[in-house]
């Protein structure tokens, strides 16, 4: 059992355990409820142990998982002859590389040695104040060494304090103040202390990037609350920090996830396709170099993020050209096996790469177009919201196929697509007219083909059921009369009956009474 420790008071310090020396080894094994104050996607985050102004400990810079916690593993060597007391802090650090300034931070602790030495060796979780109602935590494990004097070989000097350092520090402090209070004031502040280190951070300059981004995030947040408006030069800077960091870099995947974000944000605004289009290519290289579990990929693939533009590109109009079929092929690719986008982006590849078969009338097109179509409609089950129109489509194109190439087999199956179809239209449907009608010419279109009387026989009990549905006064009771009197002449052409030719006369003299009534009515207006 884990003990947790809270800094609620300070601890009473006797005059024989200030003087008695220890050297203390700490294991920091892990830390949980890791969450940033300013939302901030982190590369990464650190322990920091300050003994004094000039002394410090960090440990190495570990990649936030999608639990927000970490695991570090990393021991240091303290001596409680330093100082009486030491901190503690938590910080997050944007860049996984060369580190500008000492990060935002999400915890910090003054702490005394009695504290640690109450512990033993057994892990105890040391619980920091909380950031947005959750407490961060370290796990934590103390051994004594032994006793000596001056041994504090695995501390370091602090970093140099440079003027671009703080001015860095202050911008994150400005800006996660911003974010938890809204002030204005503060993202003012945040921009103009990260304006003055890009100043001092020339392109040469090894931290040019970093400052680049720092500065462009705070603008973006200021944009996406309606502070600022220059959504432009953001994106501008984000772009110019990624060309500073070739594939191979470390910070790579975090600058094409901030790119990302500033375009999507410009399209959520605007309704720019151009930018939903590049957001897309950009998540299609971000997400495979995101490892399953990080903090980034969860909020990379999650409803927010990837998902917004899966569903935003299909919406798009469909593109026949060779750049509008691949952006499709891209989309597809961002909705794994089970992504309840993946049928929609499915069928808009589908419908894709049959307008340039439309276009340009490669068969190979069409085929590509039907073995699209078909995977589609194995995606959507029966219940499926989007079945029917997936169906429709696959129909549609195998109907294109069939007129082009005649081949017996597509049309076996534009039949057998419509079966489903009227399927989903039980009575009272209403599109069941419409679905028994289509049904009924694919049938009237086998019997030319084959000669089965079943087929034209069917054919005319489907359309006289459709009739019932569009009964005198319906839009369509003029075309479904007619297709019914079309299906009774075959049939009595190939079977002579007296009672189809009789009711194809009566069909005949309904349908006339029908024109001159519509004319009078054209009359009368």
């Amino acid at each position: 059992m884990l003990r947790v420790v809270r800094r609620l008071f300070r601890p009473t310090i006797t005059r024989s355990s200030l003087e008695e020396r220890h050297i203390i080894k700490l294991e920091i094994i892990g830390g949980k409820n890791l969450q940033v104050p300013s939302q901030r996607i982190p590369a990464g985050v650190y322990i920091s142990i300050n003994i004094d102004s000039k002394r410090q400990w960090r440990s190495s810079v570990q990649a936030l998982s999608s639990e927000e916690s970490v695991v570090w593993g990393d021991t240091v060597t303290l001596s409680s002859k330093a100082s009486r007391a030491f901190s503690v802090e938590i910080r997050a650090s944007y860049e996984a590389d060369r580190m500008l300034g000492s990060g935002e931070v999400l915890g910090k602790l003054q702490m005394w040695w009695d504290e640690l030495l109450d512990h033993g060796d057994e892990p105890f979780v040391l619980s920091f104040p909380p950031v947005r109602g959750v407490h961060p935590s370290l796990i934590l494990k103390v051994a004594v060494v032994h006793a000596c004097d001056n041994h504090n070989g695995a501390l370091s000097d602090c970093l140099v304090d440079c003027e671009i350092a703080r001015d860095t520090d202050a911008g994150h402090a400005r800006y996660a103040k911003y974010v938890t209070r809204k002030t204005v004031a503060h993202l003012n502040y945040a921009v103009e202390h990260f304006q003055l280190v890009l100043d001092q951070c020339p392109v040469s300059h090894p931290d040019h990037a970093m400052a680049l981004t720092n500065l462009a995030w705070a603008r973006l947040q200021g944009y996406i609350d309606n502070h600022l408006q220059d959504i432009a030069a953001t994106i501008s800077l984000f772009r110019d920090a990624l060309a500073l960091r070739p594939q191979r870099h470390p910070d790579y995947p975090i600058s094409l996830y901030n790119l990302t974000s500033a375009l999507t944000w410009r399209h959520r605004k605007k309704g720019t396709a151009a930018d939903i289009c590049e957001a897309a290519q950009l998540y299609h290289e971000l997400l495979p170099l995101c490892p399953e579990g990080t903090y980034l990929r969860s909020i990379a693939a999650g409803p927010n993020d990837v998902d917004y533009v899966i569903s935003e590109c299909n919406d798009l109009p469909i593109d026949a050209s060779d750049e509008g079929i691949h952006l499709r092929r891209v989309v597809l690719e961002l909705g794994p096996l089970g992504h309840p986008l993946r049928c929609s982006a499915f069928n808009n590849l589908a419908q894709a790469v049959k307008a340039r078969f439309n276009q340009r009338g490669s068969i190979d097109d069409l085929d590509t177009s039907i073995q699209l179509g078909r995977e589609v409609v194995s995606l959507c089950p029966e219940g499926h919201a989007g079945r029917a129109s997936y169906l429709n489509d696959l129909v549609s194109s195998l109907e294109s196929r069939f007129g082009h190439q005649g081949k017996p087999n597509d049309l076996d199956d534009i039949i057998s697509l419509h079966e489903k179809l009227l399927h989903l239209c039980p009575v009272g449907h209403t599109s069941r007219g419409v679905s028994l009608d289509n049904l009924g010419n694919a049938l009237i279109t086998r019997f030319y083909k084959r000669g089965d009387i079943d087929d034209i026989t069917r054919a005319v009990s489907l359309r006289r059921e459709a009739l019932t549905l569009h009964p005198p006064g319906h839009p369509s009771h003029g075309t479904t009369l007619k297709n019914l009197t079309t299906a009774l002449k075959i049939r009595y052409a190939n079977l002579p009956v007296g009672e189809d030719l009789d009711e194809v006369m009566n069909r005949y003299r309904e349908s006339l009474l029908l024109r001159q009534h519509d004319c009078t009515l054209y009359n009368i207006r």
